[in-house]
């Protein structure tokens, strides 16, 4: 259990701090969540990552105060009955840490739900989706495939499967087309990440997700699809735990891409001009190449046809099932052009250190 001041720092947050604030916290903390107490260290309650999502898709601001988002009603443990915490228990229920306090209800410690690895081996599955020629990145992927671009000092792929791991997730399916041996090569049976690679090799273009359904027969839970060209700072598990507490089929993480119009925008009512916008910004919230979805989805996807993640996200929302967006506040990008690249190269030291 969790008791100096220097520790318990790390898992604490005031009510009267932001959301951005907190979510750098709980980057850091690694635990998916905080305790929220007074200054004077009464418990007051906890805030997840999930709460912070919800909060945001509700139209909160990062830089909004948390105290109308946090759980007031946490679990919670009095200091003589530690002996009494069921580890299982907390993981079964995604209780990632459990305020211990004392009769007065301050805040004496924190018990973490972990054991051994820093997060529960994961069994459900993440498909990436290395297969495209990265025609955008010109000479850059003539003899290389996309996901083996090195960035910082490792393929971009390398960096994915390395934070995969490190977030508890042990089963990975890279669906290869372009290049297809030199993914292979590299990454092997996975052993040396820590991961149980296997491989599905589309003989023919099947689009963003179509070569997902040839997968259905090894996949028996939620499971994470990604693009193999990302760099994000997301915590993969949160999204996965997102998805299972919030009763949709599909999940989509998304991030904000912000346009900016090079002129004066004009709002009128007629022929009359209310006012002007000089060279204003607006800001969208797209999809980030990250989805977890249900087997269900499998039931809309074709077999061995050209199919893109936006047919079936079109295909869901024909048949009202329930679609769910999370949203990614942390670092994102997407490497599609040679800019790109260059930027990843220069953010990569700074953000990725694990």
């Amino acid at each position: 259990m969790i008791r100096t001041k220097e520790e318990l720092n790390k898992l604490t947050a005031l009510p009267t701090e932001t959301i951005k604030v907190c979510m750098v916290k709980i980057d850091k903390n690694k635990k998916g969540s905080l305790v929220i107490v007074d200054e004077a260290g009464f418990l007051l309650g906890t805030l997840s990552d999930g709460d912070i999502r919800r909060a945001i898709l509700g139209g909160k601001l990062i830089e909004d105060k948390i105290q109308l988002i946090f759980n007031n009603q946490p679990v919670k443990y009095f200091d003589h009955e530690i002996d009494d915490i069921s580890f299982e228990i907390l993981q079964e229920k995604k209780i990632s840490i459990v305020p211990i306090v004392n009769k007065a209800n301050f805040l004496i410690g924190i018990q973490t739900a972990e054991k051994g690895h820093k997060f529960g081996t994961i069994s459900n599955h993440v498909v990436i989706m290395v297969g495209g020629e990265g025609h955008r990145l010109g000479e850059l992927t003539k003899n290389t495939p996309k996901p083996l671009l090195v960035v910082g000092d490792k393929p971009i792929l390398q960096t994915i499967l390395e934070r995969l791991e490190f977030f508890g997730f042990r089963n990975i399916i890279l669906c290869t087309r372009y290049l297809s041996k030199s993914i292979e090569d590299f990454c092997g049976d996975g052993s040396r990440f820590g991961l149980n690679i296997s491989y599905y090799e589309e003989k023919e273009k099947l689009g963003t997700i179509g070569a997902v359904k040839n997968l259905e027969n090894r996949i028996k839970e939620p499971f994470l699809v990604m693009n193999g060209d990302l760099l994000t700072g997301l915590n993969y598990k949160n999204i996965l735990d997102f998805h299972n507490s919030n009763n949709g089929i599909m999940t989509i993480g998304c991030t904000n891409y912000t346009s900016k119009i090079p002129y004066g925008v004009l709002e009128t009512d007629g022929v009359m001009v209310n006012r002007i916008l000089e060279k204003p910004s607006y800001t969208y919230r797209v999809s980030g190449g990250i989805y977890v979805l249900n087997q269900q989805c499998l039931e809309f996807i074709p077999k061995d046809k050209y199919y893109d993640i936006t047919d079936l996200i079109d295909q869901i929302l024909v048949y009202k099932k329930r679609l769910n967006a999370f949203p990614i506040e942390e670092y994102w990008l997407d490497i599609g052009m040679p800019n790109d690249f260059l930027k990843a190269n220069m953010d990569y030291n700074n953000l990725f250190d694990l």
